[in-house]
């Protein structure tokens, strides 16, 4: 068992194992099939906020020591399964939150002085290099998530706001949604679809939820999308859920 607070959890399908990260600055190795403990590793100098893994199995970690570490599973070792491979610097802040990209190209890690910090594969050797900073939240950034072309964010400003990534490697921010009354804990994104009882097909629909007890639907329409200018408000409230 950990000695802190769980915070975040996630399964690797593909090796029958999950993890699990807590404030007491460790990430548990779980073996699904009889729910063992078969690895603790002692991941961060700080507690641990956020976790995801990759379809290639590469496990990242987020803490408050304002660090992403890059983890891959040694399956030849019994004494080390887990070995460090990176630690990627968010530049001085703790980062709470983080999303990749669906190809695992870049890796985003959301702090708390606002910035979402990013980092994407080299041509060559394809460790993770950084790539630059977004701005745009006044506050921390809580959770994150990644469709497509788009990230969405969800801070304790009580706003989510969602991004284009260009084809040059930069961030458009393309909407402010403004509607919570307390600090946003977790967002979802997916593409197609309809959207609960509306016959429009949607091209995105993004899911908030904030502490303010409220679970709002928004959603990117084709048409709202083609023919509005940057920075517009694509995305129409279509209801909250308390």
């Amino acid at each position: 068992m950990h000695k802190g607070l769980i915070t975040s959890m996630v399964i690797n399908t593909a090796e029958d194992i999950l993890y699990t990260a807590s404030l007491d600055k460790t990430v548990k190795v779980w073996r699904i099939s009889d729910m063992k403990c078969i690895e603790t590793i002692k991941a961060h100098t700080e507690p641990i906020n956020a976790i995801i893994v990759a379809d290639d199995g590469v496990l990242y970690t987020a803490s408050d020591d304002a660090t992403v570490r890059v983890w891959r599973r040694n399956f030849c070792s019994h004494d080390q399964p887990h070995s460090l491979t990176v630690t990627l610097h968010a530049k001085y802040s703790p980062v709470k939150a983080l999303t990749l990209t669906p190809d695992a190209g870049i890796l985003y890690g959301g702090c708390t002085d606002g910035y979402i910090h990013y980092w994407h594969k080299g041509w060559f050797a394809g460790q993770l290099q950084y790539g630059g900073s977004i701005q745009g939240h006044t506050h921390a950034v809580l959770c994150l998530a990644s469709v497509a072309k788009y990230v969405v964010s969800g801070s304790a400003d009580s706003t989510s706001r969602v991004w284009a990534r260009e084809q040059d490697g930069q961030h458009t921010c393309l909407a402010v949604l403004v509607g919570h009354r307390g600090p946003i804990r977790c967002v979802t994104a997916f593409l197609g679809g309809r959207l609960l009882e509306d016959n429009e097909d949607s091209c995105c629909t993004i899911c908030t939820g904030s502490l303010d007890g409220v679970f709002k639907l928004w959603r990117l329409t084709h048409n709202n999308h083609c023919s509005s200018p940057p920075g517009a408000k694509y995305f129409d409230l279509c209801k909250g859920l308390s």
